[in-house]
């Protein structure tokens, strides 16, 4: 079979249409990055293949790496979620970092403290701890990495918002935040080990503290990655980035906005320090709701329902976020490198001697090969759900087995609650150390959660639908469906399966009746005899590209209009053969239409339609026949594992299918209009040229 698209191979990469990582100089580092010999060669999608493709192909172009190799998958997350991941972890080490500039670092416990008889545990723990004040090095140094902590982050924002170039971001990000953390665990380390004599305790902001310069350094750590995997020539000075993954940093730095002045009032209002305050904003936007900490006064439970509305809907539209960023941005690039992995593989085979027999065995292997693809990616789905969260759950446990001192089987108890947002109370984190632990946890695990379990809903819906209708084919789909799923269920089954049988046109029905899309023999059955003449198969089974209805008006057209009177035979003839070439095309464009109209009404009633051998063979022999060039196209069976073949896409094959038709009825029109000219102008010579002949 010849190739279904005109332009794979003649574009070339141009990365003029990537996202610019700024203004100025980085832009035109952006332009002027040098690309290796695999980038050069690498093939670029048509317009009607970029319109039917699941994800963005800018992301893919820019990696310097081969698509089925596993570096392509590193450096593409790297490029495009380690940004990602530092625009929520800046945020949140920033309002951490708060709290221990404000907090006390060292408490004492003070036994004549008296309480009241009916104070819970916690009450009467805070009101025997006494904190004791810190020496003043210790608050500069505090000070000095909270300001750098913030300016890094501001610079990032910058950059986010395209204010400012990648090369100068990162200079400033990486050594702020280098700073910020490095001087803070320094101070971590030297008052711990100076400052903490035995009758001292740490108190939450010490730990907090100890959080802060973590989280700083992890957004050293990523961006330094990032800018050596641009070193290292990966890709360009950019953050590979879409609208929506720039724009979830502004959404974690109004969420941390929040928390910090939640913890600023609620502090005043429930007589906490900020710390606890902190904790108890945290319990309350992620719904866990433990009751250590209770809002007593009017005021307090006022606030409390202003402030937990306000969040849960700003939590909620983070993990949506989130959720659509794993879902839709990375699966189909996922799925596109696991493709291409297994097509470039058959075609190392094919080049090294294995044969292919037939066009119809090289589509069934690229079939299988997709197959095998979406089974791993969802394989891969169902682990990585698995892994994320038995490590939140395990690990969190452990943590606070050592803060608590529970037993590591209430810890797992007490964690397993929390991340599905249940929050009995029996179990709740006392000490500081607990308790700063649990601010970053949660704030990463309850989302990140929640964007994960409805993933997962999604992925078993599929697997769901995936089997009943394997269930259905093994039985009567049409009785299946009408019993459990309804009427519109059973039509979706029948798409599914082409099952669809098209109505004869001949039998005077409304072509709008006509269902979706028929297979290729029943289509064939309905074209005109012209057409069909076009359409010989040879001794292998293969389809022979049909001659192009345009030949004989090739030479016509590029007949100049200006170049005088042409002889009457030759006006006669070439009359004669526009009127029959029009009506070659005027067919061409009825049936075309009629394709067209079948993939429109298939692409809006199943996106996920999957196109059979059949269907593919005819469109393309509609393609095919109204182009004007078909020396372009090379037949073999080869094409479907080839590096041109649209199938080692995540794709939209009817949407794809309808704009490439949709393409060639542009131009079949053109061509009409263009003849409907230069017939008038042969009429014209033919009739001066009888007026000539007969004066």
């Amino acid at each position: 079979m010849a190739r279904l698209m005109d332009s794979f191979a003649k574009e070339t990469v141009k990365y003029g249409n990537m996202e610019s990582a700024g203004q100025g100089s980085s832009a035109q580092a952006v332009e002027s990055y040098p690309r290796s010999a695999a980038m050069e060669t690498k093939r670029v999608v048509t317009e009607e293949l970029k319109d039917a493709l699941q994800f963005r192909d800018e992301r893919v172009s820019i990696i310097n790496a081969e698509p089925s190799s596993r570096l392509f998958v590193f450096w593409f997350v790297v490029s495009c979620y380690f940004p990602v991941i530092t625009a929520c972890l800046g945020p949140v080490a920033n309002t951490i970092s708060i709290a221990c500039v404000v907090e006390k670092w060292r408490s004492v416990r003070n036994n004549s403290v008296v309480t009241n008889p009916g104070s819970s545990d916690t009450d009467v723990l805070m009101n025997q701890m006494k904190t004791v004040f810190d020496p003043p090095g210790v608050f500069a140094v505090n000070i000095l990495s909270l300001i750098l902590g913030f300016t890094s982050n501001i610079i990032l924002m910058l950059h986010f918002s395209k204010k400012l170039t990648y090369l100068k971001s990162q200079l400033l990000n990486i050594t702020g935040w280098t700073l910020a953390g490095g001087i803070l665990l320094v101070d971590v380390i030297v008052c711990s080990l100076n400052e903490m004599p035995s009758q001292y305790s740490k108190t939450i902001g010490f730990w907090f503290a100890c959080i802060s310069s973590g989280l700083y350094l992890v957004c050293t750590i990523i961006l330094t990655v990032h800018f050596i995997g641009y070193k290292l020539q990966k890709y360009p000075p950019t953050f590979n980035l879409l609208p929506n993954e720039r724009s979830i940093m502004a959404f974690t730095v109004l969420l941390s906005i929040w928390l910090i002045w939640g913890a600023g009032m609620f502090s005043a209002l429930l007589h906490i320090t900020y710390g606890n305050a902190l904790y108890f904003c945290t319990v309350s936007l992620l719904t866990v709701g433990l009751g250590d900490i209770l809002p007593k006064s009017v005021g307090a439970k006022i606030m409390v329902l202003i402030f937990s509305l306000s969040g849960v809907v700003l939590m909620g539209l983070i993990v949506f976020m989130t959720r659509s960023i794993i879902q839709k941005s990375s699966g189909p690039i996922f799925f596109f490198h696991r493709v291409e992995s297994g097509r470039s593989k058959a075609w190392k085979h094919y080049m090294d001697g294995s044969k292919i027999s037939s066009e119809r065995e090289a589509f069934d292997l690229m079939k299988c090969i997709r197959r095998t693809a979406s089974r791993k990616q969802h394989l891969f789905s169902l682990s990585m759900t698995i892994t994320i969260f038995m490590g939140f759950w395990l690990l969190g446990a452990l943590v606070f087995k050592f803060a608590e001192n529970w037993s590591y089987f209430n810890c797992i108890y007490f964690c397993f609650l929390c991340l599905l947002t249940i929050g009995y109370g029996d179990f709740a984190p006392k000490t500081g150390a607990g308790r700063a632990f649990f601010v970053l946890w949660a704030l990463g695990a309850v989302p990140l959660m929640g964007a994960i379990l409805s993933t997962v809903g999604d992925l078993l819906f599929d697997i769901s639908t995936s089997l009943d209708i394997k269930i259905g084919e093994s039985l009567n789909n049409k009785v299946k469906s009408i019993v459990f799923n309804g009427r519109q269920r059973a039509l979706s089954f029948m798409v599914n399966t082409g099952e669809i049988v098209e109505e004869s046109d001949a039998s005077g029905g409304d072509l709008d009746d006509t269902p979706i899309i028929a297979q290729s023999d029943e289509l064939r059955d309905n074209s005109d005899g012209a057409s069909n003449e076009n359409e010989n198969e040879n001794e292998s089974g293969e389809v022979s590209p049909p001659a192009s209805p345009q030949a004989s008006l090739s030479t016509l057209s590029k007949t100049p209009s200006s170049a005088g009177i042409l002889p009457l035979e030759y006006v006669s003839s070439a009359g004669d053969d526009l009127e029959d070439s029009e009506m070659c095309n005027l067919r061409n464009l009825q049936e075309l239409l009629k394709a067209v109209k079948k993939l429109h009404r298939l692409c809006l009633a199943d996106k996920d339609y999957t196109l059979s051998f059949s269907d593919w063979s005819y469109i393309h022999q509609l393609h095919m026949r109204n182009i004007s060039d078909v020396q372009e196209y090379t037949s073999g069976p080869e094409f479907w594992i080839s590096p041109d073949t649209p199938l080692k896409f995540p794709l939209n094959e009817p949407h794809f299918a309808f704009m490439m038709l949709f393409k060639n009825i542009e131009e079949l029109v053109g061509n009409l209009a263009e003849d409907e000219q230069l017939y008038k102008v042969l009429t014209k010579r033919r009739f001066l040229g009888e007026h000539r002949k007969t004066l």
